[in-house]
């Protein structure tokens, strides 16, 4: 009777181990059947891993890198994932995205925005170099005969702060973006300020659970971007009417296999521009447009709030450009035939101009 009972006991240990093993090795072998797990949003998923690097030396992190290349692409990542963030957001109040901050009354912000918000400050020193960078670029555009603009797009917690967590201080009298603005103003860099003319309506003009302006918002950036060029801008003043239902970038990245949606809506009288190519929703690297009845030719790099950004100016110039890049390349200028340069840059990437700006002082 013992002897049996043992036999039983071990049988069912085996059973167990057995279940356990192949409990563990579901999300990776599944890979072969499921597929890889696709990225989310904005979300970045580690590399494949290289055995030999490209110098010829061995890969030291090897294992490292294999093992953080499965664990962003493992089978039923995504079920698996949403199913904790709800868990941890319902139970602890945060976020188990890294790049995800959760905010109150479900808003979500973007976690890159969180040194602007936090006063993690670009030094007086790089203002400088921002500011120059920009003023050279638009020396060198106006040697050409061309008209340069400079923007930037808020972040939306510098907007729309309230709702952000409150063990997350906002500990800066000014932000990058604010201290920037006299550096522009002194080395005369055609500036356009779009923060005061957000923080001045009182309607909400970003989506509560992604990055971005939504396309309300756009217009009264557009707007604001073409008076400053001289051209009439009815945009934001026009009739909007309810468009696809938003799913939030921020809110596909913490909840990946989530289904809440936000209300949008579309300019509805519509654009008259059309375009020479697929410009993959907006988020083609280069979309050009053309509009006979308007008159200029314009070329703008943007990033990714110029999606909804650049139907606006499409619309407004006879022929048009967007690049979706940081390298800013005058010679498109002549490429292009433009009279008018734009750049437009998102709050949070104003390091990118002080690199700039080293890197071009450099000897």
């Amino acid at each position: 009777m013992h002897k049996d009972r043992s036999e039983t006991d071990r049988i069912l240990r085996i059973v167990w181990i057995v279940l356990f093993l192949a409990f563990c090795l579901v999300p990776s072998l599944g890979m072969t059947v499921a597929g890889e797990t696709k990225p989310s949003a904005n979300e970045i998923l580690a590399s494949g891993p290289r055995l030999v690097m490209k110098d010829g030396k061995w890969n030291t992190d090897f294992l490292n890198d294999v093992s953080d290349y499965l664990a962003d692409r493992f089978a039923f990542r995504k079920p698996l994932v949403n199913a904790w963030a709800e868990l941890n957001a319902k139970l602890f109040r945060s976020s188990v995205e890294e790049q995800v901050v959760l905010g109150g009354d479900g808003w979500l912000y973007y976690a890159s925005t969180l040194d602007d918000y936090m006063g993690r400050s670009m030094s007086d020193e790089d203002l400088e170099l921002a500011a120059s960078y920009l003023a050279a670029l638009q020396q060198e555009a106006e040697s050409r005969g061309v008209r340069f603009y400079f923007t930037i797009a808020p972040n939306k917690n510098s907007l729309y702060g309230e709702r952000m967590p409150s063990f997350i201080p906002e500990n800066h009298a000014a932000s990058n973006a604010e201290r920037l603005k006299p550096c522009l103003e002194r080395y005369g860099v055609n500036y356009i300020d779009l923060f005061e003319v957000f923080a001045g309506e009182g309607d909400c003009l970003y989506y509560r659970t992604d990055s971005h302006w939504t396309d309300h918002g756009a217009a009264l950036a557009a707007d604001t971007i073409l008076a400053a060029m001289g051209k009439d801008a009815p945009y934001f003043s026009g009739s909007f009417c309810a468009g696809e239902p938003h799913r939030g970038d921020l809110y596909e990245m913490l909840y990946p296999t989530g289904t809440d949606q936000e209300s949008s809506e579309l300019y509805a009288p519509g654009f008259s521009y059309t375009l020479s190519g697929d410009p993959n929703k907006g988020n083609a690297m280069k979309i050009r447009s053309e509009c006979p009845e308007k008159s200029g030719r314009l070329l703008c790099w943007r990033d990714s709030f110029g999606i909804s950004l650049y139907p606006y100016l499409a619309d407004s110039f006879e022929n048009a450009l967007f690049l979706r890049s940081a390298s800013y390349d005058l010679g498109e200028i002549e490429k292009s035939g433009a009279d008018t340069v734009l750049i437009e840059l998102v709050e949070r990437n104003l390091g990118q101009l002080a690199a700039a700006g080293r890197k071009g002082a450099e000897p």
